[in-house]
């Protein structure tokens, strides 16, 4: 093959071949995380029709909802993709779904957030 039509080792830094092994979450917690992740998609959903329902009837300033709502969306979201992509550094018993879990995974998430040096959490930092 030509190397120049090839992408250069390390791009995009992951494993290849016999190496490469998928460490995402199984069982009762990616189910847990799949129905809060689907909830929460459903909720953003809502919030942009309802946003997009009041643009309709003329508010000069609800425009300003869609990204509030993308915002929050994504905010919720991101513990939960950390959750998913690194199962055995959060509770066993976690359950996404449950508000007081969820919470925890919140405040656990966006703390690593805020104290990384380097803006990267790592399964550690939970």
């Amino acid at each position: 093959r030509d190397s120049r039509a090839r992408m250069p080792r390390g791009v995009l830094d992951v494993a290849r071949g016999d190496r490469a092994r998928a460490r995402v979450a199984t069982g009762d917690l990616a189910r847990s995380i799949i129905a809060a992740f689907a909830c929460a998609t459903l909720a953003f959903a809502g919030g942009c029709a309802l946003a997009h329902a009041e643009v309709a009837r003329g508010h000069p300033v609800a425009f300003a909802l869609f990204p509030t709502f993308g915002v929050a969306y994504l905010a919720a979201c991101v513990p939960l993709a950390v959750a998913y992509t690194n199962p055995e550094d959060v509770r066993a018993d976690l359950n996404a779904c449950k508000p007081r879990d969820y919470a925890w995974l919140f405040r656990r998430t966006w703390g690593a957030f805020k104290d990384a040096e380097d803006g990267k959490v790592r399964g550690k930092d939970l």
